[in-house]
């Protein structure tokens, strides 16, 4: 079995039809199906069971699986150890992050990893939070994450920490608030906030900020779009606790802005699956950890 078989294989394994897979891929269907065919009729097994529904493993594609994933992770090793001897990765680098983290810090890690390795490209997928991050490493073909999270379950799946994020208390324009540069969250607390989704990292930190001094958030707007937030709270529709890397937004859009007293900050860290560690991938954790 070559290594592109074993590529194609396990893309359907991690994807469940070949319509998926080929997309994920790159490559159409119908050559899909003839690379699994053709490693079927050289290992003389049917490693899937055909439906409507997609492709379900076999007894025969199951023993398969784990030496397919260390044939792609001896390649991912050995082109790493030849790119490490020049110190020139190629190819493309695919980073997961959350939304409230790609301005900062996630831009600037780009840009400098760019200066340094222009022959990488670095794509970036939304993450949100709401799956463990051990099964998002297995679900999405991702080397790196960055997040607000703690420290991964797996063992194969470590961390380096990024930073703190702070944050800011937007409030519309005409609230009274004492005089300064602070305010504490149970002095405006009565007021209705402008909140992200459930399940997202910006409510859960609302919800426990709020859980803290003993109060009831109330939301007056829920919305996914993080850019309109600022508009909305000048507008006068509520409250909102913000990364302070939004404060020119935030002002700009006419925002009355605070320090919350105690301050209200967010640890975020550089996730990696140790077995999936591309050159390029560890060269982007040299250039982040250089800048800690």
């Amino acid at each position: 079995m070559e290594v592109r078989q074993a590529r194609h294989f396990l893309a359907i394994v991690d994807h469940g039809t070949t319509g998926r897979a080929a997309k994920k891929l790159h490559m159409t269907q119908p050559a899909l199906s003839q690379s699994i065919v053709a490693l079927e009729r050289e290992l003389r097994a049917q490693l899937f069971a055909r439906s409507t529904r997609g492709m379900t493993l076999t007894s025969a594609g199951e023993t398969l699986v784990q030496p397919a994933r260390r044939l792609v992770e001896s390649s991912i090793r050995a082109l790493a150890a030849v790119e490490e001897s020049v110190d020139v990765p190629h190819g493309e680098l695919t980073v997961a992050v959350m939304p409230a983290l790609a301005s900062a810090p996630v831009s600037s890690w780009v840009s400098r990893f760019r200066d340094r390795y222009p022959h990488v490209v670095v794509r970036l997928l939304s993450y949100y939070g709401d799956e463990n991050v051990d099964t998002f490493f297995d679900r999405h073909e991702v080397e790196l994450l960055v997040a607000f999270v703690g420290a991964p379950g797996a063992d194969r799946v470590r961390c380096v920490e990024g930073g703190t994020q702070e944050m800011v208390v937007a409030l519309p324009p005409g609230t009274s608030v004492d005089e300064g540069p602070t305010v504490r969250l149970d002095q405006i607390a009565h007021l209705p906030f402008v909140v992200a989704p459930p399940n997202t990292s910006m409510r859960r930190l609302l919800v426990e900020a709020f859980d803290r001094i003993g109060a009831t958030l109330t939301v007056s707007v829920e919305s996914p779009f993080m850019d309109a937030l600022p508009s909305l709270v000048a507008a006068g529709a509520g409250g909102a606790i913000l990364p302070a890397e939004r404060a020119d937004a935030l002002r700009a859009a006419g925002s009355l802005l605070k320090h919350p007293a105690p301050p209200i900050n967010r640890r975020y860290y550089l996730f990696y699956s140790q077995h999936h560690l591309s050159y390029a991938a560890q060269a982007f954790i040299r250039t982040v950890s250089s800048g800690l």
